[in-house]
């Protein structure tokens, strides 16, 4: 009996053992097998001693063109690709005949042009932790485009800034373009690297017109109520309303070449405006006249999709079939006043043909006659004369038909005409910049900021005490340049 009992136990004690190890085997390879843990995995956590811990990647190349050269903080060299990753220290070398477009992980992207040199000097993004962000950016030579994303935006204003010898570029918008230059580098475009300048280019390519003439004041309001002075060759866009003060006058040239003046005291509203210079029938334009009146002649739009064209006010609709005309609205002494119902309309059409709609009733109208709504009245009525009611108005402006078109001509500042103090040192360089969306501040040494917005350029000299200069149209070296014009930025995507 003791010797079964004996064996009773030590049996018991096996099998008590043997779910042990068993539990023991279960729980060690279980937690291995659900999370599919490599061998990598299971290196200790701590590093070896003098070894270096994992760098944040901040960002990566995402398009390559020709050679493109990557030095890292620590002093290495290698050829960088599209993946690439980015770490804060690297430097970013374009050769000639070569580009790159980088993505940071706030959707940030930048475009670098032939010879450049571009440097990451600090980035710190948390998503959960706006206040924290910081990006600083230097670019050293050559030239950038920069579509900014989170950082900048949803934190701190002052959270990113693109440095360089000349001046310091504080961000409060989305897309801006940077060149730099050595000597008279600018000035001598070399044969392939540019085209002429055109309307299509980034820098103008949301620009809706620019003003060709200006006496006295002229304002534009945003659609959000934002009021902006403007001078000759400053850009307008649509959504904005310009007002010009009593005394003065304004000639705008629009991109598809239609030119409008607009008398002293009068105000206006570019209600819509998108010009395709490739597909000018797919092209909109349209004129809302709130206040005195407008000359206009119409410009490729009109020619090639008429119906794309209009001008209204309050009472009436005019469409274009082509051509030169003048909208007033006038008090029965025959002053400029507000285009409501207690006005006068009068649209007097010198070339074309038009159709005027008011009350629901359309009249069609041709070269010599006007359409006259009396205030109060929404009938229309034709005559067959041109009462010529903008030739007792002070200030009225010139006919636009006799003004040139050039917009394009407005579209850009010649770098030589830059010059301050004489030619530029061969040692000096310069920086020039084009906004193309949003607003940036520009600091130099102990000068004022210079605050630029869209549509706008600057001009910044080494060895100079000069401080920045404002350009009403960003420079011709960017608005040349084929690389920033259009670069390879993919869709703005959500940041983690």
């Amino acid at each position: 009996m003791r010797g079964l009992t004996v064996n009773n136990s030590i049996h018991s004690l096996l099998k008590f053992s043997g779910s042990v190890l068993l539990a023991l085997s279960l729980s060690a390879v279980a937690p291995l097998h659900a999370q599919n843990i490599q061998a990598k995995d299971l290196i200790p956590s701590n590093p070896a001693p003098g070894s270096q811990p994992a760098k944040v990647v901040v960002g990566s190349i995402k398009v390559v063109t020709g050679l493109v050269n990557l030095q890292t903080a620590e002093g290495k060299n290698k050829f960088a690709g599209a993946g690439t990753k980015l770490n804060v220290g690297d430097v970013i070398n374009t050769q000639s005949k070569s580009s790159a477009v980088l993505e940071f992980v706030d959707t940030t992207q930048v475009a670098l042009r032939p010879n450049t040199r571009f440097v990451v000097e600090n980035y710190e993004y948390q998503p959960e932790q706006p206040i924290a962000d910081k990006a600083e950016f230097k670019l050293v030579k050559g030239g950038l485009r920069t579509l900014t994303g989170l950082i900048g935006k949803r934190g701190s204003a002052d959270a990113f800034s693109m440095k360089s010898e000349t001046a310091t570029i504080g961000i409060r918008g989305t897309d801006f373009t940077a060149r730099i230059c050595k000597g008279d580098e600018c000035t001598r475009v070399a044969k392939g690297e540019s085209d002429k300048a055109t309307s299509t280019n980034a820098s103008n390519a949301d620009v809706a017109g620019r003003v060709s003439q200006l006496t006295g004041e002229l304002f534009a309001i945003s659609p959000e109520g934002k009021r902006r002075a403007l001078q000759k060759s400053s850009a307008v866009f649509a959504g904005e309303t310009v007002d010009v003060s009593e005394g003065g006058f304004a000639v705008i040239s629009m991109a598809d070449s239609t030119r409008l003046t607009l008398p002293g005291g009068s105000t206006m509203q570019v209600a819509a405006y998108r010009y395709a210079p490739a597909s000018p029938q797919t092209s909109v334009a349209s004129f809302k006249l709130l206040k005195g009146a407008v000359r206009a002649v119409t410009g490729a739009i009109a020619k090639a999709e008429p119906n794309n064209v209009k001008f209204f006010t309050e009472t009436a609709t005019v469409g274009i079939r082509g051509t030169a005309l003048d909208v007033s609205c006038t008090s029965a002494a025959g002053g400029l006043v507000q285009c409501s119902g207690g006005a006068n309309l009068t649209v007097e059409l010198r070339d074309g043909q038009i159709i005027v709609t008011s009350g629901g009733v359309n009249s069609v109208i041709n070269a010599g006659q006007s359409a006259l709504i009396p205030a109060g009245n929404a009938n229309i009525r034709v005559v067959n004369s041109l009462p010529n009611v903008l030739g007792n108005v002070p200030n009225a402006g010139p006919l636009p038909e006799t003004t040139p078109s050039n917009f394009e001509s407005l579209s850009s500042t010649p770098v030589q005409s830059l010059q301050q103090g004489g030619p530029v040192p061969e040692e000096g360089s310069q920086l020039f910049v084009a906004v193309n969306d949003g607003t940036i501040v520009i600091t130099n040494s102990n000068q004022a900021p210079l605050e630029v917005n869209r549509g706008e350029g600057a001009f910044v000299q080494t060895l100079s005490n000069q401080p920045p200069q404002l350009l009403t149209a960003p420079p011709d070296v960017i608005v040349q340049d084929i690389t920033l014009s259009a670069p390879p930025f993919s869709a703005p995507q959500c940041a983690p």
